[in-house]
């Protein structure tokens, strides 16, 4: 079943720019290729900077579940390429070719008649021949092997792994330590790539070169610490992150007692230094070689008592990697591990007892919400809208769920319900997008609520949001009232009201930029002197709106003879 969409629907969720390019786009034809198959909409939309964009809309009955293009668009809502290929449906739905219809269509036609039809593509679509050799072979099917994957008998090695990591942790020397400290990142970002080469060896199934990797990288940045200025965290985050992987790795590879003994002798050392330095999260490495699988330690540690989170965690990703269902399941419930536990689930399609462990077990709005959009994506909105608004009444952040539960409350006519959810995620988050939900929705009652929106904001010194709104609602002089109480030094803010306000309020635009270029000039470094021209450009805008031609060229020159000895902002203000 699929949710009536309206144009309606479609201003809800995009900005008042994005519909309207996307209604010209519909009505210039730029959309094409439309095709449907169920609930799932597809097509193009010509395109600025490319040919076109391809489109991608699931609908269910809960309305829009995923729209999807392919353009560079991040400003919140939908793009217009997507607004023009519903607008397409809305308006013109039989140009979308149902798929399933043109499958009954083509098995009806004899061999010839798909012969010639496939000739006629290759040429039309040279690429369709290469696929179409890939595809058709003369070789026979190879039956797939039934084998598990085997454990590499070559090992890496060992010395060819540490000279790469004593490469790279070199490679800042013959910087001063306050050179090297901005390096970092890019130093830990080459260390990671190793990190994630043993794991690519895990996943494969050879435990043993993983944990030859691992500890290796361990040992070597471990005893190469204290060399580096680490103030901002980098290379003690990446020894942190080592944990679960060589927990992980050390349950996967079998190892008898004298090896784990060994290797624990080997490493105890440089955890324990480690954590005198802070990186004291490191413990499930030496829990895990103690312990092993089994958990039977091999002897006591003295001063040393970590949790077995780590332990947990790595031991079901080793029984999901190795497709252990039932114990991966089980130690889920033992662990308290249910979001896990219930993710399964939906997976296996079990979804009684997946949302009877959800009812039951989960108390954060944020996991309620993972588990209700896994069980729309699963088919199963019904149930996912009940535990949403369960999860409205639980502890956490709820303004993602209040949203999400939104949309589908509007979409399905629910309005009570929707203003409920939308009150919610705005108390939680307030922001301009549900305000505007809120205002269409409540209709009558709209006079009540809004007071109280304003309220939160203000409580929340959210003052974007507040300025956001009272530009919405085109009140001039509390968009003035707002941003005459934000910091100067917010030039993004500032920028965004001065634009706005260019043909509302060009007496405050006047002053506001000249705050801001007397600033930017007052700093005496010619780099700011570019920024302080692009804030005159602004101010010669609203003087010019006003008929102060004299002014601003009064104003100007006074600029430049006040900074005669100036050459480079000199230059600058030239180029008014």
């Amino acid at each position: 079943m699929m949710a009536e969409i309206t144009e309606s629907v479609l201003k809800s969720f995009s900005t008042f720019a994005s519909f309207d390019r996307g209604q010209e786009l519909y009505q210039s034809n730029a959309v094409f290729d439309t095709f449907r198959s169920g609930n799932l909409l597809t097509g193009k939309c010509e395109g600025t900077n490319t040919p076109f964009y391809q489109l991608t809309v699931q609908i269910d009955e809960g309305g829009i579940q995923e729209a999807l293009c392919n353009c560079p668009y991040d400003r919140g809502g939908y793009c217009k390429h997507i607004i023009a290929l519903l607008l397409s449906f809305i308006n013109e739905p039989e140009i979308f070719i149902e798929t399933q219809n043109f499958e009954k269509t083509l098995k009806k036609m004899d061999k010839d008649t798909l012969v010639n039809l496939m000739i006629e593509l290759m040429d039309e679509k040279p690429d369709v021949l290469t696929w179409l050799k890939n595809a058709v072979s003369d070789k026979p099917a190879q039956p797939r092997s039934t084998k598990t994957k085997s454990s590499r008998k070559t090992e890496i090695s060992k010395t060819v792994y540490k000279r790469q990591i004593q490469g790279i942790l070199r490679s800042l020397q013959g910087y001063r330590m306050s050179e090297a400290y901005w390096l970092m990142g890019g130093m830990v970002e080459e260390l990671d790539n190793i990190c994630d080469t043993a794991y690519d060896f895990l996943v494969a199934g050879d435990a043993h070169n993983a944990l030859s990797i691992l500890t290796t990288l361990l040992i070597e940045v471990g005893e190469s610490y204290d060399q580096f200025d680490d103030s901002d965290g980098y290379l003690g985050g990446f020894l942190s992150r080592l944990e679960l992987p060589l927990v992980e790795t050390i349950l996967s590879a079998d190892l008898g007692k004298t090896e784990r003994r060994n290797l624990f002798n080997e490493l105890e050392p440089e955890v324990r230094e480690l954590s005198a330095y802070g990186i004291d999260n490191l413990g499930g490495i030496l829990m895990a070689l103690n312990r092993g699988w089994s958990g039977k330690p091999l002897f006591e540690l003295e001063d040393f008592d970590p949790d077995d989170t780590t332990i947990i965690e790595a031991k079901l990703n080793v029984l999901l990697r190795q497709e252990r269902i039932e114990e991966y399941l089980t130690l889920c419930l033992q662990a308290g591990k249910h979001l896990r536990f219930i993710q399964k689930k939906i997976e296996m399609r079990e979804f009684d007892e997946a949302v009877d462990v959800a009812w039951k077990n989960l108390t954060q709005a944020e996991d309620v919400l993972f588990v209700s959009k896994a069980l729309r994506e699963s088919g199963k909105l019904s149930e996912a809208v009940r535990l949403a608004r369960n999860g409205l009444g639980l502890a956490g952040d709820k303004g993602n769920l209040g949203i999400w539960l939104g949309t589908i409350e509007e979409a399905q006519g629910n309005v009570e319900q929707a203003i409920q959810a939308y009150l919610i995620s705005f108390t939680a988050k307030p922001a301009l997008e549900i305000y505007s939900k809120l205002k269409k929705l409540s209709d009558k009652d709209w006079i009540k609520i809004q007071p109280e929106l304003i309220q939160i904001v203000k409580d929340s010194h959210r003052e974007k949001v507040l300025i956001d709104i009272f530009i919405f609602e085109e009140e001039w002089d509390k968009v003035v009232e707002t941003a005459d109480k934000i910091s100067s030094f917010n030039y993004p803010l500032i920028e965004k009201v001065a634009d706005v306000l260019l043909p509302h309020r060009p007496e405050w635009v006047i002053e506001a930029c000249r705050k801001q270029v007397e600033g930017l000039i007052a700093k005496t470094q010619s780099k700011y002197y570019a920024i302080a021209v692009h804030w005159l450009g602004k101010m010669k805008q609203a003087y010019l709106s006003l008929n102060r031609k004299a002014d601003w060229v009064d104003y100007l020159e006074g600029l430049k003879s006040t900074y005669s000895r100036r050459p480079a902002l000199q230059a600058e203000l030239s180029k008014l």
